[in-house]
């Protein structure tokens, strides 16, 4: 059997040109601006290049004489804008590519000759995805800077996104990479760290950091919705599990909703009949009972990949000649969903001789049924990690060392301890490199518990 030859070989190529500018005046206002001007081979004839411009400002209110006798050592207001580019396109995703295709083989003579044939869409308009960001800000310290902080508000507006979407038949492939819609992203991040202990033989800092980011599809120009997120399996062959559609998040889940299992061991999932106007756009929807078949209409939004609210508490000190550090990580309110138990939790495995979970041995769906992606496998992914925690201790070896100080010993672990009520290994799953998909697991390889040790010395 011939073999077609095939290469991974690609070029692309990143040029940027950049300056920047600051200004100051008593030091008490600053100015910065920054131009540059961004190059990538992977996009269209006429659209390789972009400029992105920022500019940013800040007042130093604590230099000011009405705030001298206030509660702040320093108090700055800043503000800024910026606008930058994301060049992830793949090489050549403007040009149309050819490959060796083993079903164009001919045989001249007594040579068999490979051929090569189409195998991408070319879109010759592809251009640079760019984001624009507004924020204001306040940054602060106090008691003489032993506790210092932020409070920053910001609007990020992406536009142009770089995304996947079906083209209309016939043509070379089913899908290529367009600039498509806008998405808007606004939050606040806060942050406060403090000296809460300080002697000459023992201190302890800590902090906290909070963030809330609240994410929304604008628009997608000529498309109503996208659907992204393959889920894995058998019998799931162009199933998505996420759809891309203006007014909800990205990452958003869409499904028909699991209601129960009836006598028959068949699983029924809510129905709904559904109106809409000239456009397409949903303007009622009807819970009339349940079905074995969900359909298209039966469809609807499960819930976001995207936390409420992510939460950070470190801390770091010293006793004496002992150290001590360490760090928790919090994230709220986001879905994950469990490919991995749609796969395995289907007792039906047994009839092709595939392994499945003992928990389906208890489950009321039949042996017949297949599995079917629906709210049931999508679950809440809140948890809080303890990331890290070292414990070090320094000492002087002893004299016949010569000039040995400061020599320390420590251990470190990470990924301690995991609290959550995600059924898989670790809430913290997949998201692809682009913007779109997000909070699948299928297979995951979960985030290894490590302890380290080590000892340093000095010389």
């Amino acid at each position: 059997m011939l073999v077609p030859p095939f290469s991974s070989n690609s070029e692309s190529r990143l040029v940027s040109f950049f300056g920047r500018a600051n200004a100051s005046l008593n030091d008490k206002y600053f100015l910065t601006g920054v131009l540059r001007k961004d190059g990538s081979s992977t996009f269209g004839i006429g659209n390789k290049w972009a400029v992105f411009p920022a500019i940013s400002g800040s007042w130093r209110l604590s230099q000011e004489s009405f705030m001298r006798t206030g509660p702040f050592s320093e108090l700055r207001l800043r503000a800024g804008y910026g606008r930058v580019g994301n060049p992830g396109a793949p090489p050549y995703a403007s040009l149309i590519l050819l490959s060796a295709d083993g079903g164009s083989r001919y045989v001249f003579g007594e040579t068999p000759v490979t051929g090569f044939s189409p195998v991408s869409n070319p879109n010759p308009n592809l251009k640079w995805e760019s984001t624009a960001e507004n924020n204001i800000a306040l940054d602060y310290g106090f008691l003489n800077n032993r506790f210092t902080g932020s409070l920053e508000y910001y609007v990020k507006k992406t536009q142009d996104l770089l995304l996947t979407v079906n083209v209309p038949q016939p043509a070379v492939a089913s899908t290529r990479l367009e600039n498509v819609g806008r998405i808007q992203n606004k939050g606040i991040e806060f942050s406060l760290d403090g000296q809460v202990l300080n002697r000459p033989s023992n201190n302890w800092t800590a902090g906290i950091v909070f963030a809330h980011n609240s994410n929304k599809v604008v628009d997608l120009g000529p498309y109503l919705s996208l659907s992204e997120g393959t889920v894995s399996g058998q019998g799931q062959s162009g199933q998505n599990s996420e759809i891309i559609i203006p007014g909800e998040p990205l990452g958003t889940f869409f499904g028909p909703q699991f209601n129960s299992v009836n006598a028959a061991g068949q699983q029924l999932f809510n129905h709904y009949v559904v109106t809409r106007d000239a456009t397409g756009k949903v303007t009622s929807r009807v819970l009339t009972g349940t079905t074995t078949n969900p359909q298209g209409d039966d469809f609807v939004v499960l819930g976001n990949a995207n936390p409420n609210y992510t939460l950070g508490f470190h801390g770091s000190g010293t006793m004496g000649k002992f150290d001590l550090s360490f760090l928790i990580n919090r994230e709220a309110g986001q879905k994950v969903f469990n490919n991995t138990a749609l796969v395995y939790s289907t007792k039906g495995n047994a009839l092709t001789d595939k392994n499945f979970l003992i928990s389906a041995l208890t489950d009321p769906i039949g042996i017949d049924q297949p599995a079917i992606y629906s709210s049931r496998w999508i679950e809440d992914g809140s948890f809080t990690r303890l990331q890290n925690v070292t414990i070090g201790y320094t000492f002087d070896l002893p004299r016949f060392t010569g000039t040995a100080r400061n020599s320390r010993v420590y251990l470190s672990g990470d990924n301690l301890l995991l609290f959550t009520g995600y059924t898989g290994y670790d809430p913290e799953v997949f998201t692809s490199a682009g913007l779109a998909t997000r909070g699948i697991d299928y297979l995951h390889y979960p985030r290894p518990r490590t302890i380290t040790g080590g000892l340093r010395v000095a010389f």
